[in-house]
């Protein structure tokens, strides 16, 4: 539960700097839909445990513009969907949510804005209890899925990249670091604002490691005031 209130003055503080106007210039606010995949391969004692996720969900996003000066954003995700688990041939499914808070600040330059933040994310199965037990003539296993994707739960990570800006067309890369360094991955995104005041984006992040593969893929949509 602390580890969930932890990006909360981070969001207060981001929301304050809307309603407070200290930062003037472009506010667009974005809800999107999300899909994540995700497939993971690891020792387990001497044999081999694979993880495959297929989520999607909802998610909701603000940035906050300003000509040469601070840069914010913020945003908050939630995704459901089902968690393969595999020791060698024998697999079990667990229902699965997904929860990410994420903020960055940086500065802008003009055409350039680059950028720090952080993200937390949890993910909980619904069902913790369901395991199974298998074993061949030498060995015995007791193997529970849901501690394998509870083991993932409430990780934080830091992200750094930039913003480059084409008129209303914005580009975005950022590298990202989850997991204490454990896992590397980057992301690409664009932001495109039209004169009506509507917005369209979409970003993209895929995992960079030997052990695992994976995207999350969104599409945004909303508008700027």
């Amino acid at each position: 539960m602390k580890k969930l209130l932890l990006p909360l003055p981070f969001v207060l503080l981001t929301f304050s700097m809307v309603a407070n106007n200290v930062i003037a210039d472009g506010r667009v606010i974005l809800g999107s839909f999300e899909l994540l995949s995700e497939e993971y391969d690891a020792p387990y004692f001497a044999d081999s445990v694979s993880r495959e996720s297929s989520m999607n969900g909802f998610s909701a996003k603000l940035y906050r513009f300003q000509t040469d000066g601070l840069y914010g954003g913020m945003g908050l995700g939630y995704m459901a969907g089902d968690v393969e688990i595999c020791l060698e041939a024998t697999c079990a499914s667990v229902d699965t949510t997904f929860s990410r808070y994420s903020f960055e600040i940086g500065w802008d330059l003009g055409q350039w804005i680059p950028f720090v933040g952080g993200s937390w994310t949890t993910t909980e199965p619904e069902e913790t209890r369901f395991g199974f037990v298998f074993g061949d003539s030498e060995r015995y296993y007791g193997f529970n899925p849901g501690y394998v994707v509870e083991s993932t739960a409430d990780t934080f990570g830091v992200h750094t990249g930039v913003w480059r800006e084409f008129g209303t067309f914005k580009v975005r890369g950022a590298l990202n670091i989850l997991e204490e360094s454990e896992r590397i991955g980057i992301s690409g995104g664009v932001l495109f604002q039209m004169d009506n005041k509507f917005a369209v984006g979409a970003e993209l992040e895929m995992l960079l490691e030997s052990e695992a593969s994976g995207f999350r893929f969104s599409l945004q949509f909303g508008r700027s005031f």
